[in-house]
């Protein structure tokens, strides 16, 4: 999860502080997902997985029309990420192309069992199954950080 541009300020001591420690550490996932129902969770705006680097406009847009997860996408743009038009209308957005490229960066960041499972799941041929496993995660501390001043 990107924690810049994240105002801490409003949430209470408990969360901004679980945020602030969340963000000392340094989080390692396999690229693979082979769980649909975690890969259709996968965070599209402010995730670690698919960076929206096209710009904060954009990412502002998609929060605003509740497009967060990449099943949401999916459901708007279908299997293949494409084409980007329908996402576009969707976001009120007159630029396709840079729609286009950010569902490019977002198609090349799937890998080939992800994008068949996608497919899959489209066709009415596989359905995500709640109780998959949470995907592999591997937290180290990052000792690159500000916080870490002290070792």
């Amino acid at each position: 999860m990107d924690l810049k541009g994240l105002r801490l300020n409003n949430l209470s001591g408990f969360y901004g502080g679980l945020f602030k420690v969340w963000g000392l550490l340094r989080k390692e996932r396999p690229e693979c997902c082979g769980s649909l129902f975690w890969l259709l969770r996968e965070p599209v705006v402010r995730g670690s997985r698919f960076v929206c680097g096209v710009g904060p406009s954009l990412q502002q847009r998609l929060c605003e029309e509740r497009i967060l997860t990449l099943g949401q996408v999916v459901e708007v743009c279908g299997p293949r990420l494409a084409p980007a038009a329908g996402l576009a209308s969707r976001l009120s957005l007159r630029s396709v192309r840079v729609v286009s490229l950010l569902l490019q960066s977002w198609r090349q960041q799937l890998s080939q069992s992800e994008l068949a499972l996608i497919a899959a799941h489209c066709n009415g041929l596989k359905s995500p199954e709640d109780n998959d496993s949470f995907p592999e995660m591997r937290c180290f501390p990052d000792l690159s950080c500000e916080g870490f001043w002290f070792l």
